[in-house]
């Protein structure tokens, strides 16, 4: 799983990578960022390499990627 963060000024996006075989895993912690910080957008594509981009607002966008590694380290 590959977890990346980029500012873009007001906007930030994280971006969160990885394969069919981590599937439980990636939906697993885009759902419980997706609860813990409401005010972040999520958008997923592809089959066998999935990636899911969270963006928000700066402040909930880094309160969203302390999140999604925290849970991607359990």
């Amino acid at each position: 799983m590959k977890i990346s963060f980029k500012d873009c000024g007001a906007v930030a996006s994280i971006t969160i990578t990885s394969t069919i075989f981590e599937f439980r895993k990636h939906s697993r912690v885009v759902d419980t960022t997706l609860f813990l910080v409401p005010s972040v957008i999520s958008s997923r594509h592809g089959t066998f390499i999935l990636k899911t981009v969270i963006s928000g607002k700066n402040r909930d966008a880094l309160r969203a990627y302390r999140t999604v590694l925290r849970e991607a380290a359990r």
